[in-house]
Parts: C-alpha cells; structure tokens; sequence
C-alpha cells in the first residue's frame, strides 16, 4: 500500500454523486434573508400569517385580478423558517405538498358559514385579510377585506387545491363559482415571491398582527 491508496476516487461513488448533483444543487440558492426564525402556532402566527398573505399576493399576481381573502391550512406548514439565508431547500421544507393555488368566487353567506364552523370545530386555519373575534368557538366580530363581511356580496377568494377537493374537511368545490387554477405549486410561487422581495432590498421580516383574537370565556 503506497500514497495512491488515498489519491484515489472511487468512481462509483463520483457517478451517483454526479447523478443527484445537478437535482441538489438549485435546492441550495439563496433566494432570502430572515432577520429571525420564524414558527407557526395557532390561531396565528408569523409565518401563518406571511404564508396567507403571500397566497392571496401569488394569486392576485398569477389571475391578474384583485384578491379579497385567503385561507390555506396550518397542516401544509411543515416546519420553521431559519434565520438568515433562506434557500428554496427551506421553502420546499415549509410547504412540501403538491397543492396548486386556485382562485374562485365565493358568496359572502358561504364564506361566513365556512369561518363560522372551522371556529366551532376548533381548527381556525390561515386566513389572509380576514379579522375575526372569537369567544367560546364562536364569532362575535368578523371583517373581511377592511369592512364586515358582507353576506350578499361576491368575494374573490384565494386557496389551494387540496382544500377545494375535501382536505382538512373542507370542501371548498362545492361553494366555489369561476373557479380558476394557477397549475403552480405554492411552494414554487413563494420561491419566486420571495426572490422579488429581496431584489427590491426587503428582508423577510414576519409578525403577528391581531388578526384572530381569542377571548376565554
């Protein structure tokens, strides 16, 4: 045994290391910055409340139309956004599903009936401008879109498509009108939503905001 023991390659190991190289790589582009880690928690959280609001915007976008509210669920959460770089590997990681966003239009009676039993379920999901009151897993104060909900008036709503198809209990299909599909997975959506932000200067900067408020009875 000489020096060319630890000079060589085994060259089987560089060919699957070769294989998988060109699919890693692009997981590991830094498209953000975070100024901290971020976690979601009910009722709302910071990164709840940055994933409902960078739907609705994703939406809005991709449909060319404005967007009234939002919901997605906290199961397609997955895990933490880390502090300082962000890579597309940890918004993969956050949002791992095959989940399309959709838009459609709802009746304002339909989209309260919605917010009305996901409260006396006790799951409130993630809701994008939607302000909501509740005591004893009932809603005492909902606005929607800066003004109560209106119930004769049409909203554009944003979501995904495993809640239109029965996820979580939701089945979105049955009240939704003009329903439109975007065909791009959120996680990828967000990639690219957040890969703007930072081309204008922005760190991902998350934060709670009242917008589901909880009084114990």
């Amino acid at each position: 045994m000489d020096s060319t023991y630890d000079n060589g390659k085994d060259l089987s190991v560089v060919k699957i290391i070769d294989k998988y190289k060109s699919l890693v790589e692009p997981l590991q582009e830094i498209i953000g910055y975070s100024d901290d880690e971020y976690s979601d928690y009910r009722p709302e959280s910071p990164l709840s409340n940055f994933a409902a609001d960078a739907l609705r915007d994703c939406a809005a976008k991709l449909s060319g139309r404005k967007v009234d509210v939002a919901l997605m669920n906290f199961g397609g959460i997955r895990t933490s956004l880390p502090k300082g770089a962000v890579r597309v590997y940890d918004i993969y990681s956050i949002f791992p599903f095959n989940n399309d966003i959709v838009c459609f239009d709802i009746k304002g009676s339909n989209l309260r009936r919605i917010l009305e039993n996901t409260v006396a379920s006790g799951k409130i999901q993630v809701w994008s401008n939607v302000r909501m009151v509740v005591e004893g897993k009932k809603i005492t104060s909902l606005e929607v879109d800066g003004a109560p909900l209106d119930d004769n008036r049409t909203y554009r709503m944003s979501s995904i498509n495993f809640l239109m198809n029965g996820g979580d209990g939701l089945y979105l299909s049955k009240v939704a009108d003009n329903v439109w599909s975007s065909k791009i997975f959120i996680r990828d959506a967000f990639v690219d939503y957040i890969k703007e932000k930072t081309a204008a200067g922005e760190k991902l900067k998350m934060s709670s905001d009242g917008r589901v408020k909880i009084i114990d009875k």
